[in-house]
């Protein structure tokens, strides 16, 4: 009883939790920002108000997603390992941009946390968690 309570606790790696933290911060920033814009989609005067509308909903959408495969990582779920990849190279995409248009402190920090997740995520000990994670649910 104890083991189907605490099992995916005792298993994961602090490699693994740490991708798993960064994750659902990034979904949490992302949806953070969609709901701003969304609110000022509203109360503010954008030049295209269904644009705007249409970005804030896209933004809540992709950061209660973000959320989501956070805490797959966290619950040691085998599909939260590509998704979570993909947040972090469209974060250096993004870092990149910020550089680019002279936002260089933002960008840097960025890239570091998208390259210290997904070093977290595909360190030795994280994707052994997973892949042992997998073969304990086809067990049961």
């Amino acid at each position: 009883m104890i083991r189907i309570v605490f099992g995916a606790v005792s298993t994961r790696p602090v490699t693994l939790s740490a991708a798993a933290a960064i994750e659902a911060v990034e979904g949490i920033a992302v949806l953070a920002v969609g709901l701003y814009v969304g609110v000022e989609a509203i109360v503010g005067s954008p030049d295209d108000l269904i644009s705007a509308i249409v970005l804030a909903l896209m933004a809540v959408a992709a950061g209660a997603g973000i959320v989501a495969v956070g805490r797959g990582l966290w619950q040691v779920k085998r599909w939260g390992r590509a998704p979570a990849l993909l947040t972090q190279i469209f974060a250096v995409i993004a870092a990149i941009s910020m550089i680019q248009s002279g936002r260089q402190t933002v960008g840097v920090v960025l890239i570091v946390i998208a390259l210290a997740a997904a070093a977290s995520l595909l360190s030795p000990p994280s994707t052994r968690a997973i892949d042992e994670g997998e073969a304990e649910e086809d067990e049961d």
